[in-house]
């Protein structure tokens, strides 16, 4: 099933760190009973079992804002929701050698929520894609992100665009909407950051 959140559970989502970059996979009791499900910009919900592709497929077959529209109401239990370990998501993919030497991408290193944090140089462009003009994670007004929030950097970005590469491949994404925005971050140097490669979810590299 597709849900659409209630304000207090996009509440306690956006109070969570993400998955990766636009979602979060959780666990929470429906009727009493644990369920696991895949968030999108922390209003929409999708049941992970076995039919969650046909879910997918028919979110982008009717876009974001129609599926949101129409989802049902959510009625999980929202104090009992809570974030899904990462290492029990992750699935052993490995690059092949040409999408390492043809697309310029990475792999063989941790995730960036397994390494210490660091101090930003207060230089570096960060850049996170997004579906979502509203991007929840995204502090408009005070103009920074909601801690646990993904981006990439400014030069893998580019990466991704000179070397027509699929930006929900590269970025290991659930959905496959076009890609529409792009916010662009420049932390300062007394912000800090985690980083890390990308790592293999959803059948992507």
């Amino acid at each position: 099933m597709i849900y659409k959140a209630y304000f207090q559970d996009t509440q306690k989502f956006l109070s969570l760190p993400e998955t990766g970059m636009g979602y979060q996979v959780v666990e929470a009791k429906r009727h009493g009973q644990a369920y696991r499900y895949v968030v999108y910009n922390g209003e929409l919900i999708v049941d992970f079992d076995s039919q969650f592709n046909d879910y997918r497929k028919q979110i982008i077959a009717k876009g974001f804002s129609i599926a949101l529209n129409e989802a049902e109401p959510f009625l999980g239990e929202t104090n009992t929701i809570s974030l899904i370990p990462r290492n029990t998501l992750f699935e052993l993919r490995s690059l092949s050698e040409s999408k390492k030497s043809n697309k310029h991408r990475h792999s063989g290193d941790k995730g960036a929520k397994d390494n210490p944090k660091e101090n930003a140089n207060g230089e570096d462009i960060f850049v996170r894609i997004s579906v979502y003009e509203n991007d929840k994670r995204i502090d408009f007004v005070n103009k920074k992100l909601k801690e646990g929030s993904y981006t990439t950097t400014s030069d893998d970005y580019r990466d991704c665009v000179r070397y027509d590469d699929n930006p929900i491949d590269r970025y290991s994404l659930p959905n496959d909407e076009t890609i529409k925005w792009a916010f662009y971050l420049q932390p300062k140097s007394n912000d800090t950051l985690q980083k890390g490669i990308v790592q293999p979810t959803f059948g992507h590299d």
